[in-house]
């Protein structure tokens, strides 16, 4: 298919390119969002040791 030029001067390729660029950055800003938001946070959890005084 021939790109045609529209007469009311907006090049058709121009506008085909920025609505990728603009789906594009959409789908990457949504996928960095959610790999941010649903990552697990870190445990603040320490290692405990028991009482030298247990006998076990």
């Amino acid at each position: 298919m021939r790109w045609k030029i529209s007469p009311h001067g907006h090049d058709s390729r121009t506008i085909d390119l920025i609505a990728i660029i603009a789906l594009l950055t959409l789908v990457l800003g949504a996928g960095w969002y959610l790999a941010t938001s649903l990552a697990t946070p870190p445990g603040t959890t320490a290692f405990i040791v028991p009482s030298q005084s247990v006998h076990w």
